[in-house]
């Protein structure tokens, strides 16, 4: 039997009529990809109007005498200007690019951190220094300069442990709720390198 009879065998026999084709895949994933990406974005310009508001009543709470609570506002108004930002990436997304485009474009939307993420720490900084002030001014009040000290010292260590706790959670938020997605993206790209 040579290649030519089986031919004539397979001539009746067609994909199932419910399979989807390659290009309608790439569609629908697309199509879920969008919806995924609008939703983040709601969901992050909603967290930075939050976080604008609350930075603002700090702001003005804070103008009116030296606690340090102005530097903790002007540290959440920095980090709503940033995730809006971040908000923008998923705004400007090219649907219509080419495959491999726009699945790498994907993938460095949906990873957990990135060097582009590194302004992110600024106005944590920035809330840390304001938290830092007002353990300060309320320690002069209140306190010797050893007490100062010791108060500083320790909202140091709960700040840093506080930030590590949230580093851990927001992993496990990722994994949860992300990682499967991108592991679906990087499986796509993988297709399309191999054929």
């Amino acid at each position: 039997m040579n290649l030519d009879d089986l031919k004539a065998l397979t001539k009746g026999v067609a994909a199932p009529a419910g399979a989807p084709s390659g290009t309608e895949n790439l569609n629908s994933f697309i199509a879920q990809m969008r919806a995924r990406d609008q939703q983040e974005r709601r969901r992050l310009l909603g967290m930075a109007l939050i976080l604008f508001a609350v930075g603002l009543v700090f702001m003005v709470t804070g103008a009116s005498r030296l606690t340090g609570a102005d530097v903790v506002g002007l540290g959440m108004i920095l980090s709503a200007a940033y995730i809006c930002l971040k908000g923008r990436w998923f705004a400007r997304v090219d649907y219509a690019a080419p495959a491999r485009e726009f699945l790498a474009a994907a993938a460095w939307r949906y990873r957990f951190w990135g060097t582009v993420n590194l302004p992110a720490l600024i106005p944590l900084l920035v809330m840390a220094l304001g938290g830092g002030l007002t353990i300060y001014h309320m320690g002069c009040r209140h306190l010797s300069d050893r007490g100062i000290w010791l108060a500083l010292g320790g909202y140091a260590v709960f700040f840093v442990a506080l930030c590590v706790f949230a580093v851990i959670v927001s992993v496990k938020d990722w994994r949860r709720e992300t990682a499967a997605l991108l592991d679906e993206i990087r499986q796509r790209q993988q297709q399309l390198e191999n054929g």
